[in-house]
């Protein structure tokens, strides 16, 4: 019997001190993704295929640059490529819309990471040679549901990569993955990829779009 109550004991010990690890490196790693998303990326490279109903793929090559500002969201003005980035007289307006997209769902992904639910915290993986911390978080039910999975480096708390899921009934399913550089100089650590696809449901607009886009020269969102 002292064997049994001995061992519950440790077994909740043990439970209690994974629970204040997961909690530590979640606030950390949360206080890093808030000093992240206080930046934009000044210039975009897209590669985007879009395919819509009866109609072939195609394929654009188009550079997007930060002009302006819409409260502290960023809006951008897109300028058509050939695949070796060299800029062509027409304009796209494809990655104007895919970057509107995106900055909703990061919207959607902050209000996801400081809401309520508490994450779970997965078994951990090696990527690249390196051990990470898995988080994964969910919300919503069958209509509109958001589940992210975060891979995180224990030491910084910075991110290393993210997979988004998100599902909204006749809207868009959307499967996208970002992969995040080494800590800068304010040793924070900003998205340099994104990859994924977008598949618009909204009826008579139906479209699917598959992207690459990588992001530079980062700068400070203004004050709200």
């Amino acid at each position: 019997m002292k064997k049994i109550i001995l061992l519950s004991v440790m077994s909740l010990l043990m439970s209690a001190a994974n629970s204040a690890e997961t909690d530590a490196l979640w606030q950390r790693t949360l206080t890093q993704f808030k000093a992240a998303n206080a930046w934009v990326a000044q210039d975009i490279r897209t590669q985007l295929e879009a395919q819509r109903k009866e109609q072939p793929a195609k394929i654009h090559y188009v550079q997007s640059s930060l002009s302006n500002w819409d409260k502290q969201s960023p809006v951008y003005s897109s300028v058509s490529t050939d695949s070796q980035w060299h800029a062509l007289p027409e304009q796209k307006n494809n990655a104007d819309a895919l970057n509107k997209i995106i900055s909703g769902l990061d919207k959607n992904k902050m209000e996801l990471l400081e809401g309520k639910n508490v994450p779970k915290r997965l078994d951990n993986e090696t990527l690249d040679g390196k051990n990470f911390a898995v988080f994964q978080l969910s919300e919503g039910e069958m209509g509109q549901k958001i589940t992210v999975k975060m891979w995180v480096n224990p030491d910084t708390a910075c991110l290393h990569k993210m997979e988004t899921s998100l599902h909204i009934t006749l809207y868009a399913d959307a499967d996208l993955t970002s992969t995040y550089a080494e800590p800068n100089k304010n040793g924070i650590c900003l998205q340099n990829q994104m990859q994924g696809v977008i598949d618009i449901q909204i009826p008579f607009k139906k479209a699917k779009l598959n992207f690459r886009q990588s992001h530079g020269n980062w700068v400070g969102k203004p004050a709200s």
